[in-house]
């Protein structure tokens, strides 16, 4: 009996070491402020329009919603279970280097608010539903990074850090982040110049973090 209860109360620590348990916590925690909190500053202010010429040349695919929704889902959810699995220094490096990035996000959001136009999608086949679902529940605000490939983009960057991800997880990651990247431009839900700041802010988090916990081990 008391091992029964012993393994009950053990459950979540085996999904997750306790580490990981609070680094997901605060990694969503920081998300859910700067995604929907930026909006209470942004709503009334002038957004930008950050759209080329080169990004107008780039064609509307409404197949990428394939890779824009499951796909990327899976790919978030199931690398950041990885990273949260590794050990605290490696997690609470990687975790660690997606807030900054998330926070320099949140600063960017609220600098320098941003709008795009959507595509004009015809059709009422099952993907043509599936993008405009997208457009419907995602506004277009809060572009100026895009945070979709802020995330994927970091599990690319930080996959060789990875002491106990599966080999096949590493091998498909960089395909994988880089069809999720392309999928926001294709899909007409972000501009070159979110793909290019998402990266940017993604090295910064890395760099920030990087040097942080090389003085704590100093």
């Amino acid at each position: 009996m008391q091992a029964d209860k012993t393994k009950n109360k053990n459950i979540f620590l085996r999904i997750l070491p306790l580490h990981g348990w609070i680094a997901v916590i605060i990694m969503v925690a920081v998300h859910v402020m700067v995604f929907n909190g930026s909006r209470i500053f942004t709503r009334m202010l002038e957004h930008h329009n950050f759209t080329t010429a080169f990004d107008y040349r780039i064609p509307f695919v409404k197949e990428f919603v394939i890779i824009y929704i499951p796909i990327a889902y899976f790919q978030w959810v199931y690398g950041f279970y990885i990273a949260a699995r590794e050990k605290k220094t490696i997690c609470a490096r990687i975790f660690a280097a997606e807030i900054i990035a998330k926070l320099l996000c949140l600063a960017c959001f609220v600098i320098i608010p941003t709008t795009m136009r959507r595509a004009t999608v015809h059709g009422s086949d099952f993907l043509s539903d599936a993008v405009m679902m997208v457009y419907r529940l995602d506004t277009a605000d809060n572009l100026f990074p895009s945070v979709h490939c802020l995330e994927s983009y970091i599990l690319m960057r930080t996959v060789l850090w990875l002491e106990k991800a599966p080999k096949w997880y590493k091998w498909i990651t960089v395909p994988i982040s880089i069809l999720v990247m392309l999928s926001t431009v294709f899909m007409k839900q972000h501009v070159i110049l979110d793909v290019i700041a998402a990266i940017v802010v993604v090295e910064t988090g890395i760099f920030v973090a990087k040097l942080i916990y090389r003085k704590k081990q100093s």
